[in-house]
């Protein structure tokens, strides 16, 4: 079952205010071909995962969902809109989340006892953008930047962006709390913010159509060597459930081959399952992640604990964990390393 999967997706608000019309979407599609073989069997095995709203960026954690209940396993797939992966597991509401890395470093600080397993995008996912005339993070003083809140992934690294440049980020700039990706696109088409750190694909959705704005760089470049966004769930339930885990970390570098492998395959794939988007937006951001390499087919470049090191710092610096934390805590890398020695999503290498 697949709660949520309908949800309109962050692009869909584009169409609508660039004045376009999103065609109401059929029901999720289904790859038209097993991927690899089946490595598992999860007949019996039930598995709720958490997520943001359905796009291009969450693609691969689409195929993954796919792989798994080929491979038996009954998968609820749960949108969450108003809470964090973390929050949505002390609720009992999810059993794995696949959401910012961040979480996974406020877990861990707060005190919980959560592992990352995987990773359904292993470069930064995120592009700053910004209205004609602020074309570098130095002429963003005395602008209004759309933030998600606070504590959001993107706040902290506009902060940590700021500061690089001797900058000052509460008088400086005006953050402007707004809310998510979405959220945020929709401010700057409606020209109520002058800037705002938003997902890759709605900057290449921008763009495509002619929003007068411009990119000021991808997070990949500004702050290179970030984690992005994780597999991740309590330990509680890692320990209870290792073949599980095992499954998910295999599904990973399958999805991430296919992903690789299959150029026009992931663009069908997202346009049947993302309300509101277009071939050429899909293409588009297919291209830059095999650029920026999200979907890495080196099991070694996935889960990599520097980039976790390099987050869990760069949180701590800005104030948005109180105390720093140790990527050895929550990276594990056994799931992982025990699906490369089987092979997985290395077919055909």
């Amino acid at each position: 079952m697949r709660a949520g999967r309908r949800t309109p997706a962050a692009l869909l608000a584009l169409a609508l205010l660039a004045g376009g019309c999103a065609e109401q979407q059929g029901p999720p599609a289904v790859l038209a071909e097993p991927i690899g073989e089946a490595r598992f069997d999860l007949s019996g095995v039930s598995v709720r995962i958490g997520t943001a709203q359905e796009q291009a960026l969450g693609t691969s954690t689409s195929y993954l969902i796919e792989i798994l209940e080929g491979w038996g396993a009954e998968v609820e797939l749960i949108t969450l809109t108003n809470l964090s992966g973390l929050e949505a597991m002390v609720a009992g509401q999810i059993d794995v989340a696949a959401r910012s890395s961040d979480e996974l470093v406020t877990g861990t600080a707060r005190g919980m006892s959560v592992r990352a397993i995987g990773e359904p995008v292993s470069a930064m996912h995120y592009a700053l953008v910004a209205a004609d005339g602020i074309g570098s993070v130095a002429e963003l003083s005395g602008a209004r930047v759309a933030v998600s809140g606070p504590g959001g992934f993107d706040t902290f690294l506009l902060r940590h962006l700021l500061t690089e440049q001797g900058m000052d980020p509460d008088t400086d700039v005006r953050l402007m709390p707004i809310g998510g990706s979405t959220e945020r696109t929709a401010t700057l088409i409606a020209g109520q913010a002058d800037a705002s750190i938003v997902f890759a694909d709605n900057w290449i959705a921008l763009e495509q159509r002619g929003a007068d704005l411009q990119l000021v760089g991808y997070a990949a470049d500004l702050v290179p060597g970030l984690s992005s966004r994780t597999y991740y769930a309590e330990s509680s339930y890692l320990d209870a459930n290792p073949e599980v885990a095992d499954a998910i970390a295999c599904a990973n570098l399958e999805a991430n081959q296919a992903i690789g492998a299959g150029r026009d395959a992931f663009i069908r794939f997202t346009l049947d399952n993302v309300q509101g988007t277009s071939e050429n937006d899909v293409a588009r951001f297919y291209d830059l992640a095999a650029e920026l390499d999200m979907y890495p087919t080196d099991p070694e470049q996935v889960l990599v604990p520097d980039g976790y090191a390099s987050l869990a710092e760069l949180m701590a610096s800005t104030g948005a964990v109180e105390q720093p934390v140790s990527a050895d805590d929550f990276v594990d890398r056994g799931p992982l390393e025990r699906a490369a020695a089987a092979g997985c999503g290395q077919d055909g290498d």
